[in-house]
């Protein structure tokens, strides 16, 4: 775990949950699954543990991703 293609999802991962502005968090939402991606791809044996919390955080990825094009939507329909 101490490997630094997992510490580098998991950063980036942490960066996209406590992102606030808007503009920043949709970069932050594309960089996390960037390297979500490239761990489950790389060459380097990935534990039950981290491919659970791999799974967590795309989950968590897409409900950042829903709400904050819900949030947009509500912000296009106000008068």
């Amino acid at each position: 775990m101490s490997d630094t293609s997992s510490s580098t999802w998991r950063t980036a991962y942490v960066s996209a949950l406590f992102e606030r502005d808007a503009v920043k968090l949709a970069l932050r939402i594309a960089e996390t699954s960037a390297a979500i991606t490239e761990r489950l791809n790389g060459l380097i044996e990935i534990g039950r543990p981290e491919h659970e919390a791999l799974e967590v955080a795309k989950q968590a990825l897409r409900s950042l991703k829903a709400q904050q094009v819900d949030a947009m939507v509500g912000e296009t329909l106000e008068p």
